[in-house]
């Protein structure tokens, strides 16, 4: 499995870059230290210089509080008196057109958006290169780019909101969320007859949305899909990089689940780890085909090919604007619950967005999914997020151990060796439990843990949480145009 794993990841594809130069890409982040921030509005949580010291960092100066009192005395912008999403918002204006290595001039408008787009979420890394803005051309004109970097930011909001802040009429505004929303550049919802919209962030967000757009426009896994999906990741890949490092944060933006309750102790799941029931609470529910596998298809990757592509689920809003889009097909949620039973069945792993209100699960493993892949090339170095996976510690028992090896064949992450009659587990276990499910002895289990951090509440909180958290360690790299070198180590601008 190690050598057939090494010789995929060097793989050149036709698109002249490797597979292990798109995992510095396909983990898109730039995260640092395990930073326990609880960026929504918990009081007795650790606040983010105190976390920083802790590792060993040169903490970046805290920015005053800007908030005002009002004449009254007593009250505050509530946006204003959150120092690091004020910081978030306080975009650069000065920028100017990039000049790529081979002449080619990016417009301003596109320097400016990918700076906004690496103020969201995740980001798109700290440093450009050739390719940085490439994916980003590919699929906003200039004018989305502007309709763009004029709307609210981390915010949901509607067409007057955005009129207001935009001097453009509200008529205009709804037609411009409308069709940017129908491309899947932004996110759309309709509550109580009322359009409601967000910017989406790069990862989980308008990557995999526009990925599954161009896969089914162009005829799905029945006609030209797949090369749609190749001509679309060939671009950008390889400048969404520099200082990405998804699994420094606190958690990772992917979570994994038990399989079941049959691998935890007491046979009960903890609060919010219980993907069945997740299902259960959502009428609407799509599947898609997997980005990843589709994307590693169309480059000509080889995966495993027990590793089904139709398994990732949108549930509830998320659904909806799946099925208005064309990216995802209504199922029940019986069907949905079959997905999953099967893909735990296959040796892979149930993972979900990384909040409490989930509206985005996917069936993953450390051959075929970004996330899990990224994840599994940090082993030994002991990644913060890596704790966070999920609320669970794995707890082994050596002496009810009989050296069988189910485990070590089991696990999705290559994380169990068998030395001595002894089990050894390595960093990137994400405790997902299929070893235990194959283990004869009974010599595992998983147990709760009393220090999880508390999960953000939703979608938009999970990408505000990752910002801040990003902008708390000086982690936000702008730029501001000129020319872009690429270098050997990445690209500097």
């Amino acid at each position: 499995m190690t050598d057939q794993r090494e010789t995929m990841e060097e793989m050149v594809t036709a698109g002249g870059f490797s597979r292990r130069d798109f995992l510095k890409g396909a983990t898109m982040s730039t995260l640092g230290v395990p930073v326990a921030l609880m960026l929504a509005s918990c009081a007795e949580q650790a606040k983010p210089e105190e976390n920083l010291a802790s590792s060993g960092e040169e903490t970046p100066a805290a920015p005053e509080p800007i908030a005002q009192a009002t004449p009254a005395g007593d009250l505050a912008d509530a946006n204003k008196s959150d120092p690091w999403l004020q910081k978030l918002l306080d975009e650069p204006q000065d920028v100017g057109d990039a000049i790529l290595p081979d002449g080619t001039v990016v417009p301003a408008v596109y320097v400016k958006l990918r700076n906004r787009i690496n103020r969201m979420g995740k980001g798109l890394g700290g440093e450009v290169g050739s390719t940085s803005y490439e994916m980003i051309m590919f699929a906003w004109s200039e004018e989305d780019a502007q309709h763009e970097i004029e709307m609210p930011m981390l915010e949901t909001f509607t067409a007057y909101d955005y009129s207001n802040v935009s001097g453009r009429s509200e008529e205009e505004c709804a037609e411009i969320l409308k069709d940017m929303a129908s491309r899947c550049l932004i996110y759309h919802m309709n509550r109580a007859g009322c359009d409601y919209y967000q910017l989406l962030p790069h990862v989980n967000g308008w990557w995999e949305f526009v990925e599954l757009r161009e896969f089914f426009a162009h005829g799905g896994a029945e006609g030209g899909g797949y090369e749609a999906v190749a001509e679309f990741n060939a671009k950008g890949v390889n400048g969404i990089d520099g200082m990405a490092q998804e699994f420094d944060n606190t958690f990772p933006l992917f979570r994994t689940y038990p399989i079941g309750e049959d691998v935890v102790a007491e046979d009960k799941l903890a609060p919010y780890n219980d993907w069945r029931a997740i299902i259960r609470r959502h009428k609407t529910i799509t599947v898609s085909p997997c980005q990843c596998r589709i994307m590693w298809q169309g480059l000509g990757v080889p995966y495993p090919e027990e590793h089904p592509q139709r398994t990732c689920l949108s549930l509830g809003e998320m659904a909806e604007y799946f099925i208005e889009n064309g990216i995802g097909e209504q199922i029940t949620q019986e069907e949905a619950i079959e997905i999953y039973e099967d893909i735990i069945d296959r040796g892979m792993v149930v993972e979900s967005i990384c909040t409490k209100d989930v509206d985005i699960m996917c069936s993953c493993h450390g051959s075929s999914c970004g996330n899990l892949m990224g994840f599994k090339d940090t082993v030994g170095q002991n990644k913060p997020a890596g704790k966070n996976f999920n609320a669970y510690n794995l707890d082994y028992d050596p002496d009810k151990c009989i050296a069988c090896g189910s485990c070590v064949t089991r696990c999705p992450m290559e994380a169990i060796t068998l030395e001595d009659g002894v089990c050894n587990h390595n960093d990137v276990c994400v405790r997902c439990g299929q070893c235990i499910r194959v283990c004869p002895a009974d010599a595992r289990i998983l147990r709760v843990r009393d220090d999880w951090p508390e999960l953000p509440n939703d979608y938009l909180e999970c990408h505000r949480y990752l910002a801040k958290e990003r902008m708390a360690r000086g982690a936000i790299v702008d730029f501001t145009g000129g020319e872009v070198q690429d270098t050997a180590g990445g690209a500097a601008h």
